[in-house]
């Protein structure tokens, strides 16, 4: 089977989107991932392969988070998936999150296609939530299946559409996150791992947080349009190390075998982590045992009490991080417990089991 996927960044570093086409390539299927490539400067190939992915990368410079700014580069990027669709055989079209979704859209939708939802994209203003959700809900309805990462859309769509959804969390591959014992260390080291993408107010009152803890240590690890300021914070913090973006596949197991406790600070108000959400930082913990600090009015911060594999703070407020680092740091048999109570959770975050559900998806035709 000919699957092409469509994928609004250049497939550097997406390793859902590699999982997934790593996957359906184990399974017999053949995998081209059209990318839109934003980086002006690129120096990565137009045509390339990784393990047997095909990827075609189309250069149309703008910059990610800018929004309306993008919609020119975005539609040239667009009509270069339609005219390749055109010349080239393809059995279904796998569109990534709701942009992927809209591309597909502007090529006409000759191909059964499938929606992978990886965020919630419901939110903003009531009546720009009831128009996403309307049109959201079309794609899903009008979709072979739509997968999704939030057990949110399952509450929002009548039985018609909901027929459409399956879940397909994001856990962490076995080959790329497993439990190891962490390295020995004079210092406590608060880790990030992954996308930095509007979360400064709750980096910067860690930092403060840390600022005279000179046994405490942060790294700061991934790509995302908060990078540049991040850097420029890291320079009044003598403890603050902010090394950018890293390959997920290769790196992981390492970084978080030099992290004591994973800081999950996450904004509050953003759909995206409130209710059932659940972040990949959340799934590697756990997988890794490594304890967390969550922000506390999260539907994951009331999870990481009940479970008992980590504390949670006002990850806004300086005073309740520094309290929440202080017991922490204090108290290794905490720590210890927290991590226990990880691993015995563990194998409920499977990726090798939760993958399969793309069998589902591929086994016939719409």
């Amino acid at each position: 089977m000919n699957i092409t996927m469509l994928l609004t960044n250049a497939f550097e570093m997406d390793v859902r989107v590699y999982k997934e086409a790593r996957y359906l390539i184990e399974k017999g299927n053949n995998v081209t991932i059209l990318c839109w490539d934003r980086n002006k400067n690129s120096n990565l190939k137009a045509l390339d392969e990784k393990d047997g992915i095909q990827v075609v990368r189309f250069l149309e410079p703008s910059i990610a988070g800018s929004g309306y700014r993008q919609v020119g580069s975005f539609f040239k990027y667009a009509l270069k998936c339609r005219k390749y669709l055109k010349n080239h055989l393809a059995d279904y079209v796998h569109c990534n999150d709701l942009d992927g979704m809209i591309a597909y859209q502007i090529c006409g939708k000759e191909k059964p296609y499938i929606f992978d939802m990886h965020e919630y994209y419901i939110r903003g203003s009531k009546l720009k939530q009831k128009i996403i959700k309307k049109i959201v809900g079309y794609f899903i309805k009008n979709s072979h299946y739509s997968l999704y990462e939030n057990n949110g859309y399952l509450k929002l769509y009548n039985a018609g559409i909901a027929q459409h959804l399956l879940p397909l969390k994001n856990y962490p591959d076995a080959d790329c996150l497993k439990p190891l014992e962490k390295t020995a260390s004079e210092k406590f080291r608060i880790g990030y791992h992954g996308c930095v993408r509007g979360q400064l107010p709750e980096f910067k009152a860690l930092f403060d947080a840390c600022s005279e803890m000179s046994d405490v240590r942060i790294d700061i690890n991934g790509g995302g349009i908060d990078l540049p300021e991040l850097k420029e914070l890291e320079k009044q913090y003598s403890n603050v190390f902010v090394h950018g973006p890293y390959n997920g596949m290769k790196e992981s197991n390492r970084l978080y075998q030099n992290t004591d406790v994973l800081y999950c600070g996450y904004n509050p108000d953003n759909p995206n982590y409130q209710g059932d959400a659940e972040v990949v930082k959340f799934y590697e913990a756990i997988v890794t045992g490594t304890p967390m600090i969550m922000t506390e009015s999260l539907g994951m911060g009331e999870k990481v009490k009940q479970m008992d594999i980590g504390l949670t703070a006002d990850t806004r407020d300086v005073n309740s991080i520094k309290k929440v680092i202080v017991q922490m740091k204090n108290d290794k048999m905490l720590c210890q417990k927290f991590r226990e109570n990880m691993l015995k959770f563990s194998p409920n975050y499977n990726w090798e089991n939760a993958v399969k559900v793309l069998d589902e998806v591929y086994q016939k035709r719409s």
